[in-house]
């Protein structure tokens, strides 16, 4: 199992090939974090910084290559592999939901009952505040 851009470097350099992937069967999601004391004293710096994210990519969807010259230094991969990873990403910037956050708790909650985790998690517990009363505990 692994993750773009190492499935792509494992794909072009390797010839490895995809015999299954995750589609239909889990969600993918990524995260920007802040630590709650910033966030809740800085609202406009998180808002200006997700609202330039934003802006970004939507500048890089549709332009792989060029994102792909601007990762592969930076990540030590050849530009053709950054540029099929590239080509992959999800792009788009969207707000947590109660039911992303509800499949998180689903997710902490296998964790912790195999033992992956020492201790439960509270998803909600983690979520900015506007969201906490619409998220299972």
């Amino acid at each position: 199992m692994i993750w773009d851009p190492f499935l792509a470097a494992a794909e072009k350099q390797l010839g490895a090939r995809v015999l299954a992937d995750g589609k239909g069967l889990v969600a993918n999601h990524q995260f920007y974090l802040a630590s709650r004391p910033y966030a809740d004293k800085q609202p406009q710096v998180i808002r200006a910084i997700v609202e330039e994210l934003a802006r970004l990519d939507r500048c890089a969807e549709g332009n792989s290559r060029e994102v792909a010259a601007f990762l592969a230094p930076q990540i030590g991969l050849d530009v053709g592999v950054a540029e099929v990873a590239a080509g992959r990403f999800a792009y788009g910037i969207v707000p947590i939901t109660p039911a992303v956050a509800a499949q998180q708790q689903k997710i902490a909650d296998a964790f912790f009952e195999l033992k992956l985790i020492p201790k439960a998690i509270r998803i909600s517990d983690a979520l900015p505040t506007s969201l906490k009363t619409a998220s299972t505990p």
